[in-house]
């Protein structure tokens, strides 16, 4: 039952990885400085949207 589990999730975990290898990112073709901004303004947002919630 054990090794069962295993293999399975050893599959899943192959085709998440094979999924993901396939997406491009969404900082392709940016600059380093644009990326960490961009980081920072959804970091802004989602925290922005968590204390919003929070009221």
């Amino acid at each position: 039952m054990k090794n069962k589990n295993a293999k399975e999730a050893k599959k899943l975990w192959d085709e998440l990885c094979n999924s993901v290898s396939k997406r491009h990112s969404p900082f392709e073709g940016m600059k380093e400085s644009e990326v960490i901004n961009q980081l920072r303004n959804d970091r802004k947002k989602l925290w922005e949207e968590k204390l919003a919630a929070r009221s």
